[in-house]
């Protein structure tokens, strides 16, 4: 499964899995800690009473519910929510088994046990098949740890019908994820024609709408607090189409494109924002390094052996204000003109 993957192509797989059901997810973990807490009426039953013993942990896992509904609202990572999420389901468990220490019958734990472990299937639909198998085995640890104190009157049982759930729940999960790389593929596909530019094979403008807060003009936070814009126009690119043809012009489009890569982090994001004019987006990156970062650009294009002509580029640096993404660009771009207005092949921003 996911043999000779790289890292980021595991970690954007888990990724897009978790994306694709996180919704799914949510209610599940919302719906148990609900469903969860009325498990207090059938306490009543058995003590034939109000089981005020039981009230408080029937109810506690609310209390970690609040939480978790605003942590989600805000976090996207899988590496968190996924873990979370468990957490959660094995805190329903541990507030089940804190019930059991004051029920007068518990014969039925059994029972409520084996719902546990239809929760964490639901779960496992959104997580990688190592936390699912990591979290699955903790329940059979759940119950014979709860044992030392609870002296479960069927432990046997409980380990005969628990054990086999955990095996065709963790072998489910590799189906579940060997299914999905089919639709994670042809989803990669997709994205790649709506999302790729053509001629340069860099982004076009359509890939903001993955790095954007969804309904904002806000760059997501997974891109860090700081972010460095920069906005590059080859310098008397009009000329190269009127003097060598507009096949020679589409060729230097796409070398100047790899020779703007060549020089850029995997986490960076290069777009061809129209004509021969690209803008770059530097996650997790102050002024000074965007800087940097655009002389390299600029050094690396002047430098690069085109065979056609000697080619430059302008280019205007800013850094992101944390409001709209395109008055950030617009900034960039004003400072891309004063480039140009001083002489070109240059950078330049608020500072220079």
């Amino acid at each position: 499964m996911l043999k000779g993957w790289t890292k980021e192509e595991k970690d954007s797989f888990w990724q897009s899995k978790y994306n694709y059901y996180r919704k799914f997810n949510f209610y599940v973990v919302v719906l148990s800690c609900i469903s969860s807490v009325s498990y207090w009426i059938s306490d009543c039953q058995l003590f034939d009473r109000i089981a005020w013993e039981t009230l408080l942990p029937r109810c506690f896992i609310l209390f970690l519910l609040v939480p978790f509904v605003l942590i989600y609202r805000k976090v996207t990572d899988y590496r968190i929510m996924v873990p979370y999420s468990y957490f959660m389901v094995h805190a329903i468990m541990w507030g089940t088994i804190w019930a059991i220490v004051y029920l007068p019958d518990r014969t039925h734990a059994s029972e409520g046990f084996i719902i546990m472990h239809l929760m964490f299937f639901a779960v496992a639909f959104c997580a990688p098949w190592k936390y699912s198998t990591i979290a699955h085995c903790l329940i059979i640890g759940n119950i014979l740890i709860s044992n030392l104190f609870n002296h479960y009157e069927n432990l046997d049982l409980m380990l005969s019908l628990g054990i086999p759930c955990v095996v065709a729940i963790c072998a489910l999960n590799v189906v579940m994820t060997n299914v999905y790389v089919d639709q994670f593929r042809t989803k990669q596909r997709l994205e790649e024609t709506l999302t790729i530019d053509g001629l340069t094979k860099v982004y076009n403008r359509n890939i903001f709408e993955h790095i954007l807060v969804p309904g904002t003009k806000q760059f997501i936070p997974g891109l860090g607090d700081e972010i460095g814009i920069i906005m590059i126009d080859i310098d008397l690119f009009k000329a190269v189409n009127d003097t060598f043809g507009h096949e020679a012009g589409d060729e230097i489009l796409k070398q100047v494109a790899n020779a703007i890569q060549n020089v850029l982090r995997r986490t960076d994001v290069v777009v061809r924002w129209g004509g021969e004019e690209f803008v770059v987006v530097l996650p997790r990156c102050p002024m000074e390094k965007a800087l940097y970062i655009a002389e390299i650009i600029r050094k690396n294009v002047e430098e690069t052996d085109y065979q056609i002509c000697r080619v430059t580029i302008s280019l205007g640096v800013v850094a992101y204000d944390g409001a709209d993404y395109l008055t950030s660009i617009g900034e960039a771009d004003k400072y891309l003109y004063q480039a140009k207005q001083a002489g070109r092949n240059c950078v330049r921003n608020q500072e220079i």
